[in-house]
Protein backbone atom coordinates (compact mmCIF):
# COMPACT_ATOMS: atom_id res chain seq x y z
CA UNK A 1 0.00 0.00 0.00
CA UNK A 2 1.67 3.38 -1.14
CA UNK A 3 1.39 6.60 1.19
CA UNK A 4 0.03 9.94 -0.23
CA UNK A 5 2.76 12.02 1.69
CA UNK A 6 5.20 10.29 -0.19
CA UNK A 7 6.79 8.06 2.92
CA UNK A 8 10.03 9.33 5.05
CA UNK A 9 11.03 11.43 1.21
CA UNK A 10 11.92 15.31 2.29
CA UNK A 11 9.53 17.52 0.87
CA UNK A 12 10.24 19.95 -1.87
CA UNK A 13 10.06 23.68 -0.62
CA UNK A 14 7.70 25.93 -2.65
CA UNK A 15 9.40 27.54 -5.41
CA UNK A 16 10.03 31.23 -5.13
CA UNK A 17 8.92 34.02 -7.26
CA UNK A 18 12.06 35.46 -9.52
CA UNK A 19 12.07 39.02 -7.30
CA UNK A 20 12.40 37.12 -4.23
CA UNK A 21 15.36 35.56 -4.93
CA UNK A 22 17.08 38.61 -6.46
CA UNK A 23 16.24 40.47 -3.36
CA UNK A 24 17.53 37.78 -1.11
CA UNK A 25 20.92 37.30 -3.29
CA UNK A 26 21.53 41.43 -2.96
CA UNK A 27 20.96 41.28 0.73
CA UNK A 28 23.52 38.13 1.29
CA UNK A 29 26.08 39.76 -1.65
CA UNK A 30 26.10 43.02 -0.04
CA UNK A 31 26.10 41.73 3.71
CA UNK A 32 29.74 39.79 2.89
CA UNK A 33 32.70 42.16 3.39
CA UNK A 34 34.08 44.42 0.90
CA UNK A 35 30.62 44.78 -0.72
CA UNK A 36 30.29 48.39 0.87
CA UNK A 37 31.96 50.05 -2.11
CA UNK A 38 29.64 48.79 -4.81
CA UNK A 39 26.40 50.53 -5.76
CA UNK A 40 23.26 48.87 -5.12
CA UNK A 41 21.22 47.06 -6.96
CA UNK A 42 18.13 49.39 -6.89
CA UNK A 43 17.81 52.47 -8.78
CA UNK A 44 16.24 54.19 -6.45
CA UNK A 45 18.75 54.12 -4.01
CA UNK A 46 21.34 57.03 -3.94
CA UNK A 47 24.46 57.84 -2.19
CA UNK A 48 24.24 61.08 0.01
CA UNK A 49 24.79 63.96 -1.59
CA UNK A 50 25.62 66.28 1.10
CA UNK A 51 22.12 67.55 1.90
CA UNK A 52 18.33 66.08 3.12
CA UNK A 53 15.78 65.50 0.65
CA UNK A 54 14.11 67.28 3.07
CA UNK A 55 15.92 69.99 3.70
CA UNK A 56 15.41 73.16 1.21
CA UNK A 57 17.63 73.82 -1.85
CA UNK A 58 20.65 75.80 -0.77
CA UNK A 59 21.39 78.79 -3.00
CA UNK A 60 24.01 78.71 -5.17
CA UNK A 61 27.28 80.81 -4.74
CA UNK A 62 26.75 83.92 -6.48
CA UNK A 63 30.10 84.43 -7.51
CA UNK A 64 32.60 81.55 -8.16
CA UNK A 65 35.67 80.86 -6.23
CA UNK A 66 38.85 81.69 -8.61
CA UNK A 67 40.97 78.84 -8.78
CA UNK A 68 44.42 80.02 -6.79
CA UNK A 69 47.67 80.54 -8.90
CA UNK A 70 51.19 79.89 -7.79
CA UNK A 71 53.41 83.00 -8.61
CA UNK A 72 55.08 82.31 -11.67
CA UNK A 73 58.90 82.77 -10.99
CA UNK A 74 61.18 84.44 -13.44
CA UNK A 75 63.89 81.57 -14.18
CA UNK A 76 67.56 82.22 -12.96
CA UNK A 77 70.38 83.26 -15.13
CA UNK A 78 73.24 80.89 -14.92
CA UNK A 79 75.14 83.77 -13.31
CA UNK A 80 72.73 84.20 -11.09
CA UNK A 81 72.63 80.11 -10.10
CA UNK A 82 76.30 80.28 -9.68
CA UNK A 83 76.32 82.98 -6.71
CA UNK A 84 73.21 81.98 -4.99
CA UNK A 85 75.08 78.76 -5.09
CA UNK A 86 78.50 80.70 -3.33
CA UNK A 87 76.40 82.38 -0.84
CA UNK A 88 75.14 78.83 0.12
CA UNK A 89 78.38 77.42 0.32
CA UNK A 90 79.23 80.39 2.13
CA UNK A 91 76.23 79.81 4.67
CA UNK A 92 77.49 76.60 5.74
CA UNK A 93 80.82 78.45 7.34
CA UNK A 94 78.94 79.87 9.99
CA UNK A 95 77.93 76.62 11.79
CA UNK A 96 81.83 76.32 12.07
CA UNK A 97 81.82 79.45 14.22
CA UNK A 98 79.92 79.12 17.68
CA UNK A 99 80.46 82.44 19.05
CA UNK A 100 77.29 85.14 17.60
CA UNK A 101 79.99 87.88 17.61
CA UNK A 102 82.21 85.69 14.90
CA UNK A 103 79.28 84.76 12.99
CA UNK A 104 77.76 88.19 12.55
CA UNK A 105 80.91 89.11 11.52
CA UNK A 106 80.79 86.51 8.83
CA UNK A 107 77.27 86.98 8.01
CA UNK A 108 77.97 90.75 7.28
CA UNK A 109 81.34 90.20 5.57
CA UNK A 110 79.49 87.52 3.18
CA UNK A 111 76.53 90.28 2.15
CA UNK A 112 80.02 92.88 1.89
CA UNK A 113 81.33 90.51 -0.42
CA UNK A 114 77.89 89.89 -2.11
CA UNK A 115 77.44 93.98 -2.99
CA UNK A 116 77.29 93.78 -6.49
CA UNK A 117 74.74 90.42 -6.22
CA UNK A 118 71.59 91.77 -5.17
CA UNK A 119 70.40 88.20 -5.62
CA UNK A 120 72.68 86.27 -3.88
CA UNK A 121 72.73 89.05 -1.12
CA UNK A 122 68.69 87.84 -0.70
CA UNK A 123 69.34 84.33 -0.65
CA UNK A 124 71.42 84.96 2.21
CA UNK A 125 68.79 87.37 4.15
CA UNK A 126 66.64 84.95 2.64
CA UNK A 127 68.09 81.83 4.83
CA UNK A 128 69.50 83.53 7.74
CA UNK A 129 65.84 84.35 8.39
CA UNK A 130 64.56 80.95 7.55
CA UNK A 131 66.96 79.45 9.92
CA UNK A 132 65.55 82.22 13.25
CA UNK A 133 69.56 83.74 12.94
CA UNK A 134 68.25 87.07 10.91
CA UNK A 135 67.22 89.13 14.30
CA UNK A 136 70.49 87.93 16.72
CA UNK A 137 73.11 88.12 13.48
CA UNK A 138 72.26 91.54 12.44
CA UNK A 139 71.50 92.45 15.52
CA UNK A 140 75.04 91.98 16.62
CA UNK A 141 76.46 93.71 13.73
CA UNK A 142 75.53 96.96 15.20
CA UNK A 143 75.88 95.87 18.65
CA UNK A 144 78.36 98.42 20.06
CA UNK A 145 82.00 97.35 20.55
CA UNK A 146 81.68 94.38 18.20
CA UNK A 147 85.03 93.58 17.64
CA UNK A 148 84.48 91.87 14.32
CA UNK A 149 82.46 94.47 12.38
CA UNK A 150 83.23 96.93 10.45
CA UNK A 151 81.90 100.30 9.06
CA UNK A 152 81.65 98.86 5.15
CA UNK A 153 79.92 95.66 6.61
CA UNK A 154 77.11 98.06 8.50
CA UNK A 155 76.11 99.41 4.49
CA UNK A 156 76.02 96.26 3.05
CA UNK A 157 73.30 94.76 5.93
CA UNK A 158 71.61 98.21 5.55
CA UNK A 159 71.57 97.58 1.63
CA UNK A 160 70.70 94.05 1.63
CA UNK A 161 68.03 94.44 3.71
CA UNK A 162 66.82 97.10 1.65
CA UNK A 163 66.53 94.42 -1.26
CA UNK A 164 65.30 92.18 1.07
CA UNK A 165 62.34 94.75 1.78
CA UNK A 166 61.58 94.92 -2.01
CA UNK A 167 61.48 91.69 -2.82
CA UNK A 168 59.41 91.02 0.10
CA UNK A 169 61.84 88.29 1.68
CA UNK A 170 61.77 90.80 4.60
CA UNK A 171 58.43 92.62 5.59
CA UNK A 172 57.56 95.94 7.55
CA UNK A 173 56.25 93.89 10.36
CA UNK A 174 59.41 91.68 10.89
CA UNK A 175 61.49 95.01 11.26
CA UNK A 176 58.69 96.05 13.72
CA UNK A 177 58.93 92.66 15.70
CA UNK A 178 63.03 93.06 15.48
CA UNK A 179 62.70 96.66 16.78
CA UNK A 180 60.89 95.55 19.52
CA UNK A 181 62.96 92.07 20.50
CA UNK A 182 66.19 91.10 22.30
CA UNK A 183 68.34 93.80 19.91
CA UNK A 184 65.67 96.44 20.06
CA UNK A 185 68.45 99.27 19.86
CA UNK A 186 70.24 97.68 17.21
CA UNK A 187 67.11 97.28 15.24
CA UNK A 188 66.11 100.80 15.58
CA UNK A 189 69.28 101.99 14.24
CA UNK A 190 68.93 99.34 11.40
CA UNK A 191 65.50 101.15 10.82
CA UNK A 192 66.48 104.62 10.87
CA UNK A 193 70.05 103.82 8.61
CA UNK A 194 67.17 101.41 5.99
CA UNK A 195 65.25 104.85 6.37
CA UNK A 196 68.00 106.77 5.25
CA UNK A 197 69.44 104.85 2.67
CA UNK A 198 65.70 104.23 1.06
CA UNK A 199 65.08 108.61 0.40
Amino acid sequence: MSRVDGGNRPSIPPKRSEFERSERSDATRDSKPGAQGRTPANANVRSFQGRSDFEPARPAPTRPTPAQTQAVKAPVSPADAESIAQADMELGLLAEFPDADAQSGIASAMLHAHADAPVSQNRIVERLKQDGRLETLFGEVFREDNPYVEQPHKNAIVKALDTALSRGTVTGDDLRAFSRGTYAQEWQQIGAALGTHRK
